[in-house]
């Protein structure tokens, strides 16, 4: 019964339905071409382009904060970067051989006469000059003046003043006088001036006979540079056990000679070569930054290693490592060092940087130091007559540095130094002992290296001769 009513419901519902379906798609479309054909218009065809995606695109995120001198109102402005400091030859005027040339250069008087005067104990400056004539008036001026160029409380006993008339010459560092003058116009002034320096490059090369030192002092190596020689070479070489007779050495060094009184006032090494049957070892100095310098064969390998196996020069080897009988005791017993007989006062040097772990007496060893290398290596030195002022337990010390001087105290039969090499507080035998070398040559200044090793071989080359490293080999036998 539900059903029928339901049927005879849609039965009239239906058509009314797609008749309004009908008007709202047609009826518009039809009102409005009657109205155009009403007026004489001709419809316009329309065309509808296709729907597109839409793509959803990131967020925009938000900006950084500009820079708050952004803010401000800037004007370019031009900056003049510093000049780099002048050499002290372009700022100073060079010293003269006589006072009277400075007064008349400076101040154009003359003067006659001037002499020479040396500091006596208890003495000022006011006392040399009041010796030399100088009124009080002149003396306090002249003080005051000198007083801006250097501390005249801490003069030396015997330091030389040249005084005239006008002013006088004195010097408290190598190289520089300090001259005090009058100036008619300006009263009494102070100057500084380089003292003239030359310079004399000097090659020399020499056969060992029976010893290198020996052969040195012959071939006329100057004293200094052969201790620097010494300890540059004394890191691959044991002098007291590798070197022959025959072996050849070599070195280069300038001298620096005061142009006024030929004294010498400085000497740099700058190339050491030794030929040791037949193997040549040549290393060449290099001045890197900060005032450090190295020694590197040519290839950039350095010359330096962690510790030195002889700590002193010119010394002979006098016991060696191992067992051995007493020269005390008489009692055999492990020798757990060696021993460098030399003169009682020769310098020892620290065989390695490190932190000095004891500095004073210890028994049967006499005076002793003991330096800590690393975390592997310790060095010991005993039997010393002395050591060094600043040496104390927990200095610290650089390699090549002097801590002490040979002597005979403990138990010891004569001056001599015993030495030892400790690897995790074991001693070794330090001749030899496996060292780890140096660091190469940072290759930032490998190309300046390189050119003071051709500097070398153009020095040499233009004396005529040729180092040994670069001689031409022996003809083989056919």
């Amino acid at each position: 019964m539900t059903n029928i009513r339901i049927n005879k419901i849609y039965s009239w519902v239906k058509p009314i339905a797609i008749f309004a379906a009908t008007w709202v798609v047609a009826g518009p479309a039809l009102a409005l071409d009657s109205l155009v054909s009403e007026a004489g218009v001709k419809p316009m065809p329309v065309a509808f382009a296709p729907m597109q995606p839409v793509f959803q695109t990131a967020p925009a995120l938000p900006k950084s904060r500009p820079d708050p001198a952004l803010a401000y109102d800037i004007q370019p402005v031009d900056i003049a970067m510093p000049h780099s400091k002048p050499a002290l030859k372009d700022v100073l005027p060079t010293s003269t051989a006589t006072l009277a040339e400075m007064i008349k250069a400076q101040t154009g008087l003359e003067i006659s006469a001037e002499a020479d005067y040396k500091l006596r104990a208890g003495e000022g400056v006011g006392s040399i000059l009041r010796r030399a004539g100088y009124s009080a008036a002149d003396t306090a001026a002249a003080i005051e003046a000198a007083q801006t160029k250097a501390s005249l409380r801490r003069l030396q006993i015997g330091m030389k003043f040249t005084i005239a008339e006008h002013g006088f010459r004195f010097s408290v560092k190598p190289g520089i006088d300090i001259y005090i003058v009058r100036n008619p116009e300006f009263g009494w002034l102070a100057i500084n001036a380089l003292r003239p320096v030359e310079t004399y490059v000097a090659f020399i090369q020499g056969v060992i006979d029976d010893s290198i030192y020996r052969a040195a002092k012959q071939a006329g190596v100057n004293e200094a540079a052969f201790h620097e020689y010494v300890r540059v070479m004394g890191f691959s070489v044991d002098f007291q056990r590798e070197v022959r007779r025959g072996d050849q050495f070599e070195m280069m060094y300038d001298t620096q000679r005061d142009s006024l009184s030929g004294d010498i006032i400085g000497i740099k090494l700058q190339y050491a070569g030794l030929s040791l049957s037949g193997d040549q070892l040549g290393f060449y100095r290099f001045d890197g930054a900060e005032n450090a310098i190295g020694w590197y064969d040519e290839n950039g390998n350095s010359a330096a290693r962690t510790l030195i196996r002889t700590p002193i020069s010119g010394a002979r080897l006098s016991s060696n490592f191992g067992s051995r009988k007493h020269p005390v005791s008489g009692y055999n017993a492990m020798h757990k060092g060696v021993d460098f007989a030399a003169p009682r006062g020769t310098p020892i040097i620290a065989a390695g940087a490190g932190v000095v772990r004891q500095a004073g007496w210890k028994g049967s060893f006499g005076r002793y130091i003991r330096i800590k290398h690393n975390s592997t290596y310790d060095t010991a030195y005993a039997h010393l007559s002395r050591i060094a002022p600043h040496i104390a337990a927990g200095s610290r010390v650089k390699q090549g540095e002097i801590i002490g001087y040979v002597g005979s105290t403990g138990r010891s039969t004569g001056p001599h130094l015993h030495y030892e090499i400790l690897v995790n507080n074991r001693q070794v035998n330090p001749m030899t002992v496996r060292l780890p070398t140096g660091k190469q040559i940072d290759p930032v200044h490998l190309d300046d290296f390189k050119k003071q090793v051709q500097m070398v071989e153009a020095e040499v080359l233009a004396r005529g001769t040729q180092r040994f490293a670069t001689a031409l080999p022996t003809p083989s036998t056919p």
